[in-house]
């Protein structure tokens, strides 16, 4: 099969009746069939080509995680038009500057986002038509010079289209592989965000390779819990397009609060997401110790300790042995079944994942498998495979890819998931693929077992005032592994030593915040015991406290999660600038 829309409706007659979209109506599941989503994908696929979308228009679709979100995905590409996602929590300049520069002639938007979007379309003339998958009353929307819907409009104008009995054959079986998909935005922690042409090829070669890896889990009917938005082209790929390539049900959380909950009734075999949320898990779970007796915390430590000499290859001695079987059932049976007990592994992917939290998850029967990807390779790179996991490294490089590494320590990679280009940027594109080749910009290396560690971004590194390179990141995650500290970045640009923003946990900067200088000797202690382990050079010296976190609201972390340095060195400044006056390090 060439492309995707091939993949699904071939797979939509092998299931027709099994389930593969799962979604909350009055916060209850109701499920979606292969064969009723086959029937939205046809009706909504044959209302676009009525509105006038031909191959290769841009299609946007800003809104949660939903099955239309899915339905409209798969109907756009149907005709060879681009999918052009974009995330619910950019805002009004980064949406703006998403439709214009992608070439945008119809948005799909829910009724929260609607008003900012409408806001938004005087300024853009490529704006034909506004969806709205809610619905909503149209009446008030007539003073606008667009023509508007919402999704069950859509589909009804859909239903009554002859075209639909020939979507096959004059559309998707003249779809080349080599034709573009979609146009994925780059969440950018630095420049404007750069728009990744993803073609057909690209993204099945990355499902076959990822494919590989999740074909050693022995599970016949995979259900996926899908977190991540389906604008971040890892969850495009490993949690939308792969579940539809190996016949999976696919369901959607609609708040993380319920993260826990949904695992429990779901009962999912896999689950992607990113290293934050994990942090967050491990934390909440934590937290949820400290309230237990004393002799469940021991059993909870006993377990953890085990676990860990297990994973690293410790023996243990007979008493220990028979513990660790008690504490089998007694703790990680429990742990297991309050995550749904049919969890084969988490996937980690988008970050560098903490591996005292990889070590905790894995000590108590939960796989986390670390990969490593990027938009620019349909994502994935490579990942651990879930019978020989090293959590401190980013796994093996999936089928499909060549890797290697260059003189100055870049990853580089070469093959078919290899994106086409840059969208309108053939500066950038030109920068980043020479001879084949994707220059990554991540520093790393390879083991002897043929395992990718990444050591850095190249971009990301701190090169201090002696000229040594540090990188930030492996610093960053000791600190966070304190439950005091919810958030952190380190500064040290050309200065003489090393700083950091420190974010205390909620609950902890509460119970403290009338107490500063116990805070500030707190977390002083805690920096003491971290600055043991580490070199001179790489030792924070100073630390800034705040009670101001990181968000996508501040413009401080990328939708994706990732934080954007420059901006939270901007907003510090000051408070940086000052840490470095009268020093005598």
């Amino acid at each position: 099969m060439n492309n995707l829309p091939q993949i699904f409706f071939n797979n939509s007659k092998l299931y027709e009746n099994k389930t593969l979209f799962g979604f909350k109506v009055n916060n209850k599941w109701d499920h979606l069939s292969w064969k009723k989503t086959r029937e939205l994908v046809l009706n909504i696929s044959s209302a676009l080509y009525e509105i006038g979308v031909k191959k290769n228009d841009k299609i946007s679709i800003i809104a949660e995680n939903s099955y239309k979100w899915c339905v409209v995905d798969l109907a756009t590409i149907s005709l060879g038009a681009i999918t052009v996602p974009g995330y619910t929590t950019s805002n009004e300049e980064e949406i703006s500057y998403l439709l214009s520069h992608s070439e945008t002639s119809i948005v799909f938007t829910n009724e929260k986002l609607l008003s900012l979007i409408l806001k938004i379309i005087p300024s853009l003339d490529k704006i034909t038509h506004v969806i709205c998958i809610d619905d909503v009353n149209t009446l008030k929307f007539k003073k606008f010079n667009i023509t508007y819907y919402t999704f069950n409009q859509l589909l009804n104008l859909g239903s009554k289209s002859d075209i639909k009995l020939n979507i096959t054959q004059r559309f998707i079986t003249k779809i080349d592989e080599n034709d573009v998909v979609s146009i994925i935005y780059t969440s950018g922690t630095s420049n404007k965000p750069k728009g990744v042409m993803l073609t057909h090829k690209s993204i099945i070669s990355n499902i076959i390779g990822a494919n590989e890896l999740v074909s050693q889990i022995k599970i016949k009917d995979h259900k996926f819990l899908s977190i991540i938005p389906l604008s971040h082209a890892y969850e495009h790929t490993a949690g939308f397009f792969l579940p539809i390539y190996i016949g999976a049900e696919i369901y959607f959380n609609e708040n993380r609060d319920q993260i826990v909950n949904d695992l429990s009734s779901v009962k999912p075999t896999l689950m992607t997401a990113v290293p934050r949320l994990y942090e967050v898990l491990y934390k909440k779970i934590n937290n949820q110790l400290l309230t237990k007796s004393k002799f469940s915390q021991k059993l909870f430590e006993k377990t953890i300790i085990f676990g860990i000499k297990k994973y690293k290859r410790i023996k243990l001695s007979f008493l220990e042995e028979v513990q660790n079987m008690f504490l089998d059932k007694l703790v990680r049976k429990k742990f297991q079944k309050n995550f749904g007990g049919n969890l084969q592994a988490f996937i980690s992917g988008g970050a560098a994942l903490n591996e005292q939290v990889g070590l905790f998850f894995q000590s108590l029967g939960i796989n986390i498998l670390q990969g490593y990807g990027q938009t620019e390779c349909s994502p994935l790179i490579s990942c651990n495979p879930i019978n020989n996991i090293k959590i401190d490294t980013v796994g093996v490089v999936i089928k499909g890819l060549q890797v290697k590494i260059s003189n100055e320590n870049e990853i580089l990679i070469k093959g078919s998931s290899i994106m086409k280009g840059y969208w309108k940027d053939k500066k950038n594109t030109d920068k980043v693929l020479v001879n084949g080749w994707l220059h990554t910009g991540d520093l790393g290396s390879i083991d002897d077992d043929g395992y990718l560690k990444i050591s850095g971004r190249a971009n990301e590194m701190i090169v201090n005032s002696g000229g040594e390179n540090i990188a930030p990141v492996p610093i960053e995650n000791i600190l966070l592994s304190f439950e005091e500290i919810e958030q952190t970045m380190v500064y040290g640009h050309n200065k003489p030593f090393l700083v950091a923003v420190i974010i205390p946990n909620e609950i902890f900067f509460k119970e403290h915040e009338n107490k500063i200088n116990d805070l500030k000797e707190k977390f002083q202690n805690i920096l003491n015991t971290v600055n043991q382990n580490l070199s001179q050079t790489k030792k924070i010296r100073k630390f800034i406290l705040s009670n101001e976190g990181f968000s996508t609201v501040n413009g401080q972390l990328t939708p994706t999660l990732k934080i954007r340095r420059h901006v939270i060195a901007a907003r510090f400044i000051d408070e940086i600038n000052n840490l470095y006056k009268k020093s005598f390090f």
